[in-house]
């Protein structure tokens, strides 16, 4: 008995940095209702979609098969990776743990704990640990050693 393949899911999540783009796109209107210039991020949840500036993501978490994003008290979980969302974000979001990418505007700064480990502290109050596989690749974002 032979399978048929199934379709590829289609992206939950897009970046939109052209209003040439968002203008041609079936979510302009939502687009045209956020409010403030820049790249937003366009997500598909349930049905709806939510446009989220880039420059208000504070942090992003993973879990399984969905990611979680953090825009001041907001939250919004979306099914996706990891992986796939980080192909989609600008180098200002850098991976910090496997399981979080952080935005380098949204740190306020970071704190070593007596054991070595390293902690972000953001602008909203949150610590997130940096892990060391991903420590290098936080010091290239901030161009530091750390």
């Amino acid at each position: 008995m032979t399978r048929t393949p199934q379709p590829t899911a289609r992206l939950r999540f897009t970046r939109v940095e052209n209003a040439r783009y968002a203008a041609s796109s079936s979510v302009h209107d939502a687009v045209q209702r956020r409010s403030g210039p820049g790249p937003v991020l366009i997500l598909r949840v349930r049905g709806q979609v939510i446009v989220v500036d880039e420059a208000n993501i504070d942090w992003i978490d993973g879990a399984a098969n969905y990611v979680r994003l953090h825009a001041g008290h907001e939250r919004h979980r979306v099914r996706g990776t990891l992986k796939d969302l980080e192909g989609v974000l600008p180098p200002r979001f850098v991976r910090s743990h496997r399981s979080t990418i952080i935005n380098v505007a949204a740190v306020q700064e970071f704190v070593r704990t007596p054991f070595g480990d390293l902690i972000a502290l953001l602008r909203t109050g949150d610590r997130l640990t940096v892990g060391r596989t991903y420590r290098r690749n936080v010091e290239a974002a901030f161009a530091v050693r750390l």
